[in-house]
């Protein structure tokens, strides 16, 4: 007997594919693209479900779901090569088809780091955001005082004589609005502000003139009882006083976020480098401030409730069994249950430059995962480690879990074999609904060598010799050639071989200029900042966009939101909050694909 299945469009994909499912193999002929090697092509639908029809005498017609999931794209280097499977394997394939898998073309966003020099403000509480203590004394150098004794919460308990603390808030950006800010604190002590004059004072409570000429407000704690310590600072944005208890975000900063499909908090949830272990070591909504240890998952789900948007939220690699049962709980019982959850452990575990890595080299060794190759240790530690993590969480959601909760596991975009290792190793895609990368662009090669972009050192003079326009032609020839690539192969590895949707955890422009000799820093910078503004950029994110869609992708993760740009890169849609979006074209190229691409 021969088996046929043939997706949705009688087997036609709308891209110059024929998706097939065959058991057992069998030879077929076809005509060719003379522009797409390998790929099957024929020019109507209805041809295609006659002639395969014929060929196999049975054709299961599918959903779209199926059609993402069990079927096979068709690419060899002859006329045709089928893709074959065992029994078996197509018993696997169907069971992954009837899960329901979600890969439409859709657009998230990774949230900004909250950080004292941020340009974005999440909350209508500045105090939120400031900076760590700072330990400072009398007649000592800037931050070279003894180290401060503080409450479990982060607040100062007690000064020793000559001693004070002292925070920052909106360093260095003019972004933030003027006005009166209401400083509302508990305790006994002496507050002193600078760079903004006291208008009035009582006890627990100032009102505070604010302007913003990018000097930044700092606070100081120069005394408190220790009995009864200053602590609860709040600061609060001219307008919001009555109102940032019910409601703690701005309302700028959820309008720029209210069209997206997904909200990633993984610098929200200071994933990478995280010290927390154990569910006591995360911030809380009664932390001191949210913006040393990430985000308190209480205003993560918060803000995905408010917006009714889907969170993506991401586990610390060195988190404990309890602290992955916890959050489940959390997570189970406070987001909406409308909103689907995207559970992912830790971020880029296989990137040498985070402590994540170093954590899973010594746990791949501890478990003896790498038969002799470290690397691969690693990768299937991470592997396995997400796989545990998922398990607790579906233990956790228990019957709930197939319809609320998307399992992602992530690896490199531009080596696929990173993914195939971390998929396959115990059968990990089993235990996964999705596969995730970073498909950032950063121009097409320059030299004809395959090793030369627009970030290469070696090519700093070529580089300054482009105009922006230029630089953008080259980001335009990227797009249909090895930016294509890159999602054609991952589509090949997760979606092909292991039948998982293909995601971006993360995504954009990858413009950075520190790594140029130091001569070349500032003007290579100032050209990627032209480059990122240019209105054609609006067009860049149409094409890489598109390019993504038709190469089969699913939800796409812009990074991030809003970030300052700098020679460490241009990742902001947005460079500051209150930024008109006209004159945003990233921002602008991202809403053009929500719009153009409704949910089904």
């Amino acid at each position: 007997m021969v088996l046929l299945v043939v997706g949705e469009g009688a087997g036609y994909d709308g891209f110059g594919h024929i998706h097939v499912f065959i058991h057992p193999p069998i030879p077929v002929m076809a005509n060719l693209k003379p522009n797409r090697p390998g790929t099957v092509a024929f020019s109507k639908a209805i041809q295609i479900g006659a002639i395969l029809a014929t060929l196999a005498g049975l054709v299961y017609l599918t959903n779209r779901d199926f059609w993402n999931t069990a079927i096979k794209r068709i690419r060899g280097n002859t006329a045709m090569e089928m893709n074959s499977v065992s029994a078996a394997d197509s018993t696997d394939k169907m069971a992954m088809a009837n899960r329901q898998v979600r890969s439409e073309a859709k657009i998230g966003i990774n949230i900004g780091g909250i950080a004292d020099w941020a340009t974005q403000w999440p909350f209508v509480d500045l105090f939120k955001t400031s900076r760590e203590w700072i330990p400072q004394r009398e007649g000592a150098d800037w931050g070279k005082g003894e180290p401060l004794q503080l409450t479990p919460e982060g607040w100062v308990a007690s000064l020793a004589p000559g001693q004070f603390a002292e925070t920052i808030m909106m360093i260095d950006t003019p972004h933030y609005p003027s006005g009166k800010y209401t400083l509302l604190y508990e305790g006994e002590g002496k507050i002193v502000l600078r760079n903004a004059e006291i208008a009035s004072e009582s006890p627990g409570r100032m009102i505070v003139d604010v302007k913003a000429d990018g000097s930044g407000v700092f606070l100081q704690i120069r005394e408190t009882n220790p009995s009864n310590p200053i602590r609860n600072i709040r600061f609060i944005m001219p307008g919001f006083e009555k109102t940032y208890q019910t409601q703690p975000f701005h309302p700028l900063f959820l309008e720029r976020l209210s069209k997206f499909q997904a909200l990633r908090f993984m610098d929200w949830g200071g994933t990478n480098n995280s010290k927390v272990v154990n569910w006591a070591d995360r911030t809380t909504p009664s932390s001191a401030r949210q913006s040393n240890n990430g985000v308190a998952l209480e205003y993560m789900i918060q803000l995905a409730n408010t917006l009714k948007i889907d969170p993506w939220f991401t586990i610390p690699a060195k988190a404990s069994d309890d602290y992955v049962r916890q959050f489940a709980a959390m997570v189970r019982d406070r987001v909406d249950p409308s909103l689907t959850i995207y559970i992912e452990y830790s971020n880029e575990v296989w990137n040498t430059i985070f402590d994540q890595f170093g954590y899973a080299l010594e746990q791949g060794k501890a478990r003896n995962l790498g038969a002799g190759d470290e690397y691969l240790g690693v990768l299937r530690f991470y592997s396995e480690r997400s796989v545990e993590v998922f398990k607790i969480v579906r233990e956790v959601f228990g019957a709930n879990a197939d319809r609320r909760i998307i399992r992602v596991l992530s690896g490199q975009a531009v080596n696929p074999w990173t993914g195939e290792q971390i998929l396959s190793w115990k059968d990990a895609y089993k235990q996964a609904d999705a596969y995730a990368i970073a498909p950032y662009f950063d121009g097409a090669d320059l030299d004809g060598d395959g090793n030369s972009d627009l970030n290469d050192p070696k090519a700093a003079d070529k580089v300054l010799s482009m105009t922006p326009d230029q630089a953008i032609n080259n980001i335009l020839q990227e797009i249909p050639t090895e930016i294509k690539s890159i999602f054609d192969k991952n589509y090949a590895m997760a979606t092909q071989k292991f039948g998982l949707p293909l995601y971006a955890y993360e995504g954009g422009p990858h413009l950075t200029a520190y790594q140029f000799p130091e001569d070349k820093i500032e003007p290579i910078t100032n050209l990627f900042a032209e480059v990122n503004r240019h209105p054609r950029m609006r067009e860049v994110y149409r094409q890489y966009l598109n390019q993504w869609k038709q190469s089969g992708g699913g939800l796409f993760n812009q990074f991030v939101d809003v970030a300052k740009p700098s020679k460490w890169g241009f990742w902001g849609a947005m460079e500051y909050q209150n930024q008109d979006p006209k004159q945003a074209p990233k921002y602008q190229g991202l809403l053009d694909f929500i719009d153009a691409n409704p949910p089904r």
